[in-house]
């Protein structure tokens, strides 16, 4: 699905900001990494992930799909697949 231009213009910040937690600070990305060598997230991708792709594809819609994935994610679910 093409994103408009102001879209990808509102989204990109979001996108800068999600990869540099990715790369600090997440589990499952991040130099922590090594406290969990199978990953963190029970979901695939992980949520930050996701959010990544979903902002992406759907632009400024997927921040509520990023926002519903993280509030799915709690300890009765049980995660798996979940492809934007």
């Amino acid at each position: 699905m093409e994103t408009s231009k102001v879209s990808q213009v509102l989204v990109y910040p979001l996108v800068i900001l999600l990869k540099f937690y990715q790369k600090t600070l997440s589990f499952d990305h991040g130099f922590l990494k090594f406290l969990f060598p199978y990953g963190y997230c029970k979901y695939y991708p992980s949520c930050s992930q996701y959010a990544v792709l979903s902002l992406e594809k759907y632009g400024v819609r997927g921040i509520s799909k990023s926002i519903k994935r993280v509030f799915s994610c709690t300890p009765a679910s049980l995660g798996g697949i979940d492809l934007p």
